[in-house]
């Protein structure tokens, strides 16, 4: 029974994290009516292809129509959000779970646009009454990255989500995240030998292997 409960919790958490994908794809013209499609040929998915993560492996990640591959970062979100969010309800962490929502949202926003909507941060919003904020460490992580990007291209929104971090997270854990997010960013160059990338879905990616890391006490950052 407790592994059935397991189960359950762990595909509730990535049917979320499918929904936040599709609410930052259709962001800010929200239509709640309207039915999955393929977003090559707009034909409607039927059922089984939107199972989170299993529909990606049963249509052999393609359209069963216009059979363009649909890529994999789609069923790996979905796995990652729902462990993450199973971890997160096993150990009682229920005040982060704002902030990882948030994140998870204005990653999917800035890997489908490349910007973010401001609006999106008041779902990180309950988050800063629920936890002690570090806002010297915010500022100064605010103001150094800000010095930085003249150089090293750092966006906006990658500066604004980094001190958001850095005042709940503490400037410790800051730069751990931000460490792994650039080594994800350095591991993709070296396959798809892109100039530029959406920095905030390594950031969301980074954070959640922090936050696995301290709560499996696997070693101590």
């Amino acid at each position: 029974m407790k592994y059935f409960l397991y189960f359950t919790i762990f595909i509730l958490g990535a049917c979320i994290i499918s929904f936040l994908k599709v609410i930052a794809h259709d962001y800010p013209q929200i239509d709640v009516t309207r039915r999955s499609h393929c977003d090559y040929c707009g034909r409607i998915l039927r059922w089984y292809e939107i199972i989170p993560i299993m529909g990606y492996f049963i249509i052999n990640g393609k359209c069963l129509s216009c059979k363009n591959q649909i890529e994999f970062w789609h069923p790996f979100w979905e796995f990652i959000g729902g462990i993450i969010f199973l971890s997160m309800i096993h150990f009682g962490d229920f005040i982060y779970l704002t902030l990882f929502l948030g994140l998870v949202v204005l990653a999917f926003t800035d890997a489908y646009y490349g910007y973010i909507y401001p609006a999106t941060y008041l779902i990180i919003f309950p988050t800063l009454f629920l936890t002690p904020l570090h806002i010297l460490n915010a500022l100064l992580t605010y103001l150094i990255l800000l010095l930085l990007s003249r150089k090293y291209a750092f966006g906006l929104g990658d500066i604004e989500i980094l001190a958001i971090l850095s005042l709940i997270l503490g400037l410790k854990m800051t730069l751990w995240i931000l460490m792994i997010a650039c080594l994800f960013c350095i591991i993709s160059f070296l396959f798809n030998k892109k100039r530029s990338f959406r920095f905030i879905p390594y950031i969301a990616i980074a954070t959640g292997i922090i936050y696995m890391v301290l709560s499996f006490n696997i070693f101590t950052i």
